[in-house]
């Protein structure tokens, strides 16, 4: 009967200090604060996080106050910058030399190296993305296009494929495209035309 005894007790002991336990776990995971983003989401397409970096949409700079923000997604992100700021693939505004950041426009997809201190992010370096040049004979028109899609792949003896990510293509595509995403086009080459004479045209979101 003392054995029994002891057994119940330990093991209603046993079942409290898991209770304990368990909630310890869930206060320690409720206190934690939620973990910010700190790639777009239209920019994880080809690019993965990083420690000490960012990528987003530039928002504003401040020269006053010398801080920069930027939107990832829904999330807003202010960096502090002071005159060891590297800029990258920025052209100083004729009117503001000195202040290079004002040439950048609302929306442009950027890069930014930081540092922490005392909880604040310093930037010590951001980087707009480019455009790339394309060849005007490796262009194509849009009268030229029009066309094209008014034949059909088979008739006009084409492929055009849609590089941008799958959400935009669901969102809206030239007719008769076909969604190959630039970062899968590895997994995704099957879907070329075993024709090799056949004309295959690329589209994106624009030159950047």
């Amino acid at each position: 009967m003392l054995r029994k005894r002891i057994s119940t007790f330990s093991l209603a002991a046993a079942l409290m200090i898991g209770s304990f336990a368990g909630q310890a776990v869930a206060q320690e995971k409720a206190a934690a604060p939620p973990t910010r983003p700190t790639v777009a989401k239209i920019c994880g397409n080809c690019h993965q996080p990083q420690p000490g970096s960012i990528r987003g949409n530039f928002d504003s700079v401040a020269y006053k106050t010398r801080s920069i923000q930027v939107k990832i997604d829904e999330t807003t992100e202010i960096l502090r910058f002071d005159d060891k700021l590297k800029i990258v693939n920025v052209q100083a505004p004729a009117d503001s030399p000195d202040q290079p950041l004002r040439s950048l426009k609302k929306g442009k997809e950027v890069r930014i190296e930081y540092t922490e201190k005392d909880g604040k992010k310093f930037a010590t370096l951001i980087s707009a993305k480019t455009p790339i040049k394309v060849a005007p004979e490796k262009q194509v028109k849009t009268e030229e296009m029009e066309k094209l899609v008014a034949q059909g792949p088979e008739k006009g003896k084409y492929m055009l494929i849609d590089a941008r990510p799958l959400p935009r293509f669901q969102d809206g595509s030239i007719p008769t495209a076909v969604n190959i995403p630039f970062p899968a086009f590895e997994k995704m080459k099957d879907k070329l035309p075993a024709d090799k004479t056949m004309l295959i045209i690329y589209y994106c979101a624009g030159v950047t």
